[in-house]
């Protein structure tokens, strides 16, 4: 019952012409900055050798769960944007933080375990990836989560906010 209304949610606020140009946006451009970090540590920044240092399999599976991410954070971001133009108070803190931290991991999970992420390597940890035993993915998952918390606690916070009484 609750995921029917989480959805009807979603699915009122992505029907609006500007919360779907911003769902887009932030999905293209954050799918766009996890390919671009994915990327950066080889050489040309070629996803032709990234796949040669990394295998096919653990390419795609990188960039299917970047792909997620990115649909949820747009998804995320419209959400939020809706619930401050109509004016809904509540508790934005938690939303924010965990909406911020799943982005973040997975901008500090992309990277070649190999060389290591650029935002690692910037840290001082470059070779981090590598001894994680999936080499990476685990962070991915662990964005994925968190976004996926952050965009139900913000659709839960939005069904105390008064919306309309028809979804359709």
């Amino acid at each position: 019952m609750e995921l029917i209304k989480i959805k009807q949610t979603i699915k009122y606020v992505l029907k609006k012409r500007n919360y779907f140009i911003l769902f887009l946006c932030a999905s293209i451009l954050s799918f766009f900055i996890f390919y671009l970090l994915t990327l950066a540590t080889t050489t040309d920044q070629s996803l032709s050798i990234f796949i040669m240092m990394n295998g096919l399999l653990y390419t795609l599976s990188t960039f299917f769960i970047f792909a997620v991410i990115a649909i949820l954070f747009g998804i995320y971001a419209s959400l939020f944007a809706y619930k401050i133009r109509i004016n809904c108070k509540g508790k934005n803190l938690r939303n924010s933080i965990l909406g911020s931290s799943g982005f973040i991991t997975g901008i500090l999970g992309s990277g070649c375990p190999m060389c290591g992420s650029a935002v690692f390597a910037i840290i001082g940890m470059p070779l981090a990836l590598f001894f994680l035993p999936l080499k990476g993915l685990e962070l991915r998952l662990l964005s994925l989560i968190l976004v996926i918390l952050s965009t139900y606690f913000l659709v839960k916070s939005l069904s105390k906010c008064e919306l309309p009484t028809s979804y359709s």
